[in-house]
């Protein structure tokens, strides 16, 4: 036989679940807007990489100057790049490479998305949290010992 420990938050007449459910769906809502704004950067900023870099080396070419300095402007300009892609995504791309390969990308974009769902799983948990009038939660199941039930006395 088996007994088993239950942890029940709230009641019909308490409504501590709905208050702990509306607490976590106006965090969960806020993290969604914060996490979705970042997953559209990083998008954003992962489509751009490519177009910053021909605009450095375009920049860098339209100035007529022999003497090296076009590519010292082409280089910084690509560490402009480079350094935006880091500070929006964490991806980083290393020093004498121009380009972003699939798995960066990947890496860089993927990150957010996930970070997204995991608050849309916060916030379909608060929906049901708030939903139910009581949250009865099993702690602890025991074993409990055989009784021996004897004879009935007349």
């Amino acid at each position: 036989m088996s007994r088993s420990f239950l942890f029940k938050i709230g009641d019909s007449n308490v409504g501590l679940s709905k208050l702990i459910g509306g607490f976590l769906i106006v965090i969960a809502v806020l993290m969604l807007v914060k996490s979705g704004a970042v997953m559209f950067d990083s998008w954003q900023s992962v489509r751009d990489f490519d177009e910053c870099i021909i605009n450095a080396y375009n920049s860098a070419d339209s100035l007529a100057v022999d003497n090296g300095i076009s590519s010292l402007i082409y280089s910084v300009r690509a560490q402009e790049c480079k350094n935006s892609l880091y500070q929006i995504t964490g991806a980083q791309v290393p020093g004498g490479v121009f380009a972003l390969t699939t798995r960066q990308a990947w890496t860089a974009v993927l990150g957010p998305v996930v970070q997204f769902f995991v608050w849309a799983v916060v916030f379909l948990f608060a929906l049901f949290v708030f939903k139910n009038d009581s949250v009865i939660v099993p702690i602890a199941q025991v074993e409990l010992p055989a009784r021996k039930f004897g004879k009935k006395k007349k």
